[in-house]
C-alpha cells in the first residue's frame, strides 16, 4: 500500500466520522474546504502536514490508517493491554495463560492430525477457542514485556 492509498484510508475515515470533515475541521480549528482539499489525494497543491495527519488519526481513531502505516515498516498494531496486575502477578498470569494455551494447542493438534476423524479443518468452536487464547496470550505477553521495562 503506498502513501496515497494510506491517505485515502484516512480521508474515508474522516468522511465517515461523526459530522464528517466539516465537524473535524471545526474541532481542529481549520477551514472545512481547506481540510477537505488537504485530505484529497488528487488535490496536489494542498498537502496534509504530519501534525495534521496525527491529529486526524487520533481524533477519528483511524486504526486502518495506523495499521497501514505500521505495515509499511513490517509491523502490526495491537491495542494497549489492560495491565492491572504488577510484578509477580503479571508473570504468574502470563505463565497461567501460556500453560492453558499449551493444553488447548495440544488438544487441537491431536484433533487435526491426519488420522483424526475431524481431518485437517478446525471447527468454528476450535477456531474461537484458539483465538481467545491467542488474544489473552498476546495481551499478557505485552504486559510482561512492559513490566520488564521493554
Amino acid at each position: 500500500m503506498n502513501s496515497k492509498e494510506i491517505q485515502k484510508l484516512l480521508h474515508r475515515d474522516c468522511k465517515n466520522s461523526s459530522g464528517g470533515i466539516t465537524s473535524l475541521a471545526y474541532t481542529l480549528e481549520k477551514s472545512p474546504n481547506i481540510l477537505s482539499n488537504k485530505l484529497n489525494v488528487d488535490c496536489e497543491q494542498n498537502q496534509l502536514s504530519f501534525i495534521e495527519a496525527i491529529e486526524l488519526i487520533a481524533t477519528v481513531q483511524s486504526k486502518k490508517t495506523l495499521s497501514a502505516i505500521a505495515a509499511q515498516i513490517d509491523h502490526i498494531v495491537v491495542p494497549m493491554p489492560k495491565c492491572a496486575d504488577c510484578g509477580q502477578d503479571v508473570l504468574s498470569r502470563f505463565l497461567d495463560i501460556a500453560e492453558s494455551s499449551g493444553r488447548i494447542g495440544k488438544e487441537i493438534k491431536s484433533a487435526v492430525s491426519s488420522n483424526s476423524e475431524l481431518g485437517r479443518d478446525l471447527s468454528q468452536n476450535e477456531k474461537e477457542k484458539i483465538l481467545a487464547e491467542v488474544k489473552q496470550l498476546i495481551e499478557q505477553a505485552i504486559c510482561l514485556k512492559m513490566e520488564l521495562g521493554q
